[in-house]
This record gives C-alpha cells, sequence and structure tokens, in this order.
C-alpha cells in the first residue's frame, strides 16, 4: 500500500470516527428533546385531572348568582 493509500485510509476512519460522535450526539439531544415533551405532556394530563377535580367538587362554578 502507497502512502497516499494509508494517508486516505487514515483520514477516512478519522472522518467516520468523527461522524460517529456527532450522531451519538444528536440521538442524545434528540432523546433529551423527547423525554422533555413527555414530562410536559404528563404536567399537562396532571393539570388536567385536578381541573375535572375542581369541577367535580364545585369549585368552578358559582351557584350563588
Amino acid at each position: 500500500m502507497s502512502i497516499d493509500g494509508v494517508v486516505s485510509a487514515v483520514s477516512a476512519m478519522q472522518q467516520n470516527r468523527v461522524l460517529s460522535k456527532i450522531s451519538y450526539e444528536v440521538a442524545g439531544k434528540q432523546l433529551d428533546a423527547v423525554e422533555q415533551q413527555g414530562q410536559a405532556a404528563v404536567e399537562l394530563l396532571e393539570a388536567a385531572v385536578e381541573l375535572q377535580k375542581d369541577a367535580v367538587r364545585g369549585k368552578l362554578l358559582d351557584v350563588r348568582a
């Protein structure tokens, strides 16, 4: 194998390593975003449950008028 071939092979390996690291980091960011969206959905559902509980208890409807 010539020097140019070795240099090309090493360069390709380094490029693949960098691309793999970038892909890993992007996947990690996507996972973080999905986890945040999931947590927001849970909080929204919890708020809806509390709102329903308040409605059942009569706290949202003023029947005195």
